[in-house]
């Protein structure tokens, strides 16, 4: 799991710290703030580090070595494909295009082994990237699982794409192949996800996969194709999907890029439960979003007197015209300092009451 993320003069960001918790961690901010980027960072460290952490269990010097090479090549290629850019140094900020770009990693271990840590440099110079620390620090083995990373565009009805993308180069981010991918394992013959059955009421049936399409079944064994399901619920059959094949458990960090999209208020209620739920259960999830009813709905969860405490975290992004992107965090969404996306909510909130008021008034004045 991810402990922290500093990064320096990276895409948006001049110098920002993201000291993440085993629970929700919600990102904010309006368009252009590096929200996704955030994310994306996030995901490919995880993804490189399971990559080289499974490439041999020996612990001696030479593989250690080999190791610290691996991250930088893998790195050097992943990154870019990533963040569709042509080049590794266009991630350099435009605003000290000619320093390094820095980024420090911290990785979460069990209580008895010492965090693993990682930096690695980009030179916009010689467009290329080094890295250091990325040995095993101790030579006892943790397991380390694949991220997942859930797009704000739905994927279950893009499964054409995998068996495409062995054939062509097909202009995508790697998340998406790599989240198909994770679709496509077998489900487990017990999952133990209590989640996984609260999901399969909200979509009245369950994901099943046949001949490279997916479709939904419902409890009386009606089957419809998933292009004909509302795309909101596709996202849940998503989550359902992952968590019942195992790819997404306690172990999983889970990133998704704003859950919000093409949810009505009532399924937008039932993401919020789903995910303070995994939370409580120890799963580690980073969201981006710029919806107000999502936070209301996360702050609502984490005053609920009767349940386990939600383990959360706010990071609220803001950059003023021509400014880098600074991060304010908050343990609690009522002192979550002034962020944009917020604010103009807010704003069209009171202009609505307003307006009602108004017209409440010219109404009683014609009686």
């Amino acid at each position: 799991m991810l402990k922290r993320l500093h990064v320096r003069n990276f895409t948006v960001f001049a110098d920002a710290d993201f000291e993440f918790v085993q629970g929700l961690n919600v990102i904010v901010g309006t368009n252009g703030t590096g929200k996704s980027h955030v994310l994306k960072l996030g995901y490919a460290v995880e993804m490189i580090r399971e990559q080289v952490r499974n490439l041999s269990p020996v612990q001696n010097p030479a593989v250690l070595a080999k190791k610290e090479d691996e991250w930088g090549s893998r790195l050097f290629y992943y990154l870019p494909d990533l963040f569709q850019t042509a080049l590794l140094k266009n991630m350099v900020s435009t605003r000290e295009p000619h320093q390094n770009a820095v980024i420090d990693v911290e990785f979460l271990s069990d209580s008895e082994s010492e965090n693993e840590k990682v930096r690695f440099e980009v030179n916009p110079g010689l467009n290329s990237l080094q890295v250091t620390g990325g040995r095993e620090l101790t030579s006892k083995q943790v397991e380390v699982v694949s991220p997942v990373f859930i797009p704000a565009k739905e994927v279950l009805t893009l499964s054409w794409m995998l068996p495409a993308s062995e054939q062509f180069r097909i202009p995508v981010e790697q998340n998406y192949l790599h989240l198909l991918k994770q679709l496509r394992f077998l489900p487990l013959r017990v999952s133990g996800s209590t989640t996984a059955s609260a999901l399969a009421t909200v979509l009245g049936g369950e994901v099943q996969e046949e001949g490279d399409k997916y479709y939904l079944v419902s409890e009386g064994g009606q089957r419809t194709e998933m292009n004909m399901v509302a795309e909101g619920l596709r996202k849940f059959g998503t989550l359902q999907k992952l968590l019942e094949n195992g790819s997404l458990t306690p172990k999983t960090t889970l990133f998704w890029d704003e859950p919000e999209a093409n949810l009505n208020p009532l399924l937008l209620r039932e993401l919020a439960k789903v995910l303070a739920s995994m939370a409580r259960q120890g799963f580690q999830i980073i969201v981006a979003t710029h919806s107000m009813s999502l936070l209301k709905e996360f702050h609502i969860l984490s005053r609920q007197k009767d349940a386990k405490p939600l383990p959360i975290k706010y990071f609220g992004l803001n950059a003023g015209p021509g400014e880098a992107t600074r991060v304010l965090t908050a343990d609690n969404f009522e002192y979550l300092p002034d962020v944009v996306a917020l604010e103009v909510e807010l704003e069209q909130a009171d202009d609505l009451d307003e307006i009602f008021a108004k017209e409440d008034r010219e109404r009683h004045a014609n009686l």
